[in-house]
Parts: structure tokens; sequence; C-alpha cells
């Protein structure tokens, strides 16, 4: 095993939510110690100590290792991630035929995820550095591209898996492809994606969500199929927003998508369906319709207040709307009545924009081919969709949106009304 080799990054180098020190392993494992550092720790021209067991200061870094740059930069935001994080790493050990660089982003984790991760760092075949700093998965990815080596970043989760050895090496490979015939920084790409049911029936709905996450349309690209794209994109697109605590992803991946494009690459990525499962399905899938008609309708700023609109996974338990149908409603209600009126209409222009939905899933239930834009789709977009692309139209979808949020409202509470009635009977 080579000596471990120090560097430093320079303030310039990392946000100010990061502040942290590196180490390098010319060996191939990084160990990144954050500002937790003792006062006595050493400068950062000569590295600093660390707490782990072997691991040691050495002189800088050689020119051969100081110039090397990886391929591909994967950057991951963590938060109590102890049950994946092993499993994770060593997944990422299987790919072949490409030489990346593991960003592990912590934004304050209370598990075991950090001394687990850094267990590893010395069996790895690939670069590992640890980060911490500020909470938020927008504020945690930024930090993690700011100390990235590589030309291309992959933003990914950590509760992701690849079963194909070679799809980071053919992601990378097809973007770069299509970057010759488009330019440079002007193309990204997302995994197909399938959820991890280990075996289980994954039902329709499960399915409705890979086939969307396919299509290349508006809204349908997810956060769990990881982002590729070129620093150079990037820079052009901007960073994530930290003032989201939530939809940071598809935020992002709009905004991508105004300035270049975004390819399916020509691999599959296998994502767990905990949140699912822990929240209910049905619940899980009525909160993301609220939430991404709030934020591309222009009212990100509700998204802030809303009571458990993304619990976190090691304390997630089965959702409840009535609190977040409440504050929405409390919300809307201290608008003048002029923006009230203008909030509906936003509204029902976003749900109207996205009715096509409701085309694909009967086309995904006739034929169970996912990713496929079938007839009923295709008939949609021909006559349906320009019946009502106008103001006449988005106010009949904001009068029924309208209705189906108090309706809604008020049926919950009463069901849930009744469910604590039970309990507490009990």
């Amino acid at each position: 095993m080579p000596p471990f080799i120090h560097r430093s990054v320079r303030p310039h180098d990392c946000p100010d939510s990061c502040g942290l020190l590196v180490t390098v392993n010319a060996g191939r494992a990084v160990h990144v110690t954050g500002d937790a550092a003792p006062s006595d720790s050493p400068t950062r021209e000569t590295g600093i100590r660390s707490t782990t067991t072997g691991w040691s200061s050495a002189p800088p870094n050689p020119p051969d290792v100081e110039s090397r740059k990886p391929d591909c930069s994967l950057v991951v935001p963590l938060l109590n991630e102890a049950e994946t994080i092993r499993k994770f790493l060593l997944m990422l050990a299987r790919q072949e035929r490409i030489d990346f660089q593991v960003i592990l982003s912590d934004g304050g984790s209370r598990d075991d995820t950090l001394l687990r991760a850094k267990a590893l760092g010395e069996l790895l075949p690939y670069d590992l550095t640890i980060i911490t700093g500020g909470r938020g998965r927008g504020r945690q990815m930024n930090s993690g591209a700011a100390v990235a080596q590589g030309d291309w970043l992959l933003f990914i989760h950590a509760d992701s898996k690849f079963s194909d050895p070679l799809a980071l090496y053919k992601g990378l490979s097809a973007v770069k492809e299509r970057e010759v015939a488009k330019g440079e920084g002007r193309t990204a790409g997302r995994f197909a994606i399938r959820f991890d049911t280990a075996g289980a029936s994954s039902g329709f709905g499960y399915s409705f969500c890979e086939g969307k996450a396919r299509l290349n349309r508006s809204g349908c690209i997810l956060g769990d199929q990881g982002f590729l794209l070129s620093r150079k994109l990037l820079e052009r697109v901007g960073s994530f927003d930290e003032s989201l605590t939530v939809a940071e992803d598809p935020d992002f991946a709009e905004r991508l998508r105004a300035h270049g494009e975004f390819i399916l690459l020509p691999a599959e990525i296998l994502s767990s369906p905990r949140r699912f499962v822990m929240e209910g399905y049905r619940s899980r899938q009525t909160l993301n319709a609220l939430l991404m008609g709030l934020l591309f309708s222009g009212h990100s700023s509700f998204l802030a207040t809303l009571p458990g609109s993304y619990q976190r996974h090691d304390r997630a338990r089965r959702l409840s709307l009535e609190p977040i149908f409440r504050e929405i409603a409390r919300l809307i209600s201290t608008l003048p009545m002029r923006k009230r009126l203008l909030f509906w209409y936003k509204i029902g222009a976003y749900v109207r924009g996205n009715i096509w939905q409701l085309a694909f899933a009967l086309d995904l239930w006739r034929t169970r081919r996912g990713g496929v834009e079938g007839a009923l789709l295709a008939l949609y977009d021909k006559y349906l969709d320009r019946l009502t692309n106008h103001p006449p139209g988005r106010l009949l979808v904001a009068g029924i949106v309208w209705l189906w949020f108090f309706s809604a409202r008020r049926w919950r509470w009463l069901r849930e009304g009744k469910r604590e009635d039970v309990k507490r009977a009990g």
C-alpha cells in the first residue's frame, strides 16, 4: 500500500459551507477531515492529523499524482446512511474500464456512516473523498462539486446500485459521443431507473415511475437516475439551488434542459423504493404532485414551511398529508385576492401541462411497455392538448384543481381524525 499523500483545499476551492481539509492517498484512497479537526492540527500546507489508525502524513504529492485527473467524479450527498454506505462503496468497486473518484458529502450524519466509509478507505480501488458541511442536499452536492477533480461529474444517491460493471463506462462514453455531435457543454445524461424491490411484485405505480423517467419530457427526470454532466455544462446551468429544502433535483434538471439536453444513458440504475414503502406510495405521489405544482408555478417559497414534506429516511414513517394541506391553505389565505386568483391560475396551467401523464399511464397499462410513447399519448399530443392550451382551458383546470384540493383536504381531515379517535379509544 503506497504511503498517504496529503494536500489541502484552498479557501476558494470550496464554498464556505465546506470549510474542509483534504488528505489524498496516492495509492487511490482519500480521506477528508472537516472543521472538527483539533486546533493543534498541522497547517494546510503540511496536511492534517487523522484519527483513523494507520493514516499518516507524508510529503506533498509528486507531479504525476498531482496532475492525474479521474475520468469522472461521483458526488454523493449523505445523511445517516450507515445501513447502505458499505454496500454502495463496494458496489462501485466492481465498475470497470473507468478511472473515477467518489466524493461523499455529508450533511451531519449522527450514525456510523462516516466511520464505515473511512474503514473501507484503504480497500477500495478508487479515490474516496469525504467532506462534511451544512445540511441540505443542494448545498452538499455543490460542496462536493467544488472539490471534485474530474471534468465530468455524476451526482448520485447512496441507495443506488449498478448491476452492470460497465455502467459508468457506457454512460460516460455515450454522453461524450453525444457532445461530439452537439458541441461541448450542451449534453447531460441520466440512467434508466428501476426500483430494487428485491424480487417482490413492484406494482403498476413503480412501473409508471420507471417508464415516465425514460421519457424526454419536462418533469420526467428524477434525481434518483443520477445526473452525469461536464463541469463546463454545470457552470452554464449554475449550481443546485440551496434555498430549496426539497425538489432541488427537478429544479436543476429543468434549468439544465433550458441550456442543453438530457439523454437516456445505455445502462440501468437500481434505486431503493424505501421512501414509497415507509411513507405509502399514494401519499408520497400526492405530496410530490403538490411540491412540483408549487415549485413550477413560481411558489417555491411555500416549500420551506411544509411540515414533513421530506422526512429523513432513517426517521420516515407513514405520511400524514393533513398538516401539509392545512399549511398550503394557510399560505394561500395570506395572499391578496388578486395574487390568490393568480396562484390558482398558475397551478391550473401547470396541471394542464401534465395531463399527458394520464394518457401515458393508459398506454402503459395497455402495453406494459415503459418508456414508450404510445398511441393514446400521441393522440393526446395531437388533439387534446391543443383543446386546453389556452387561458380558458387553464382556468377550467384551475377550477377542477381548486375543487380537488379543498374536497381532498376535508376528506383526509375526516379520515385521519377518525383514525386518531380509534387510537385514543384503544
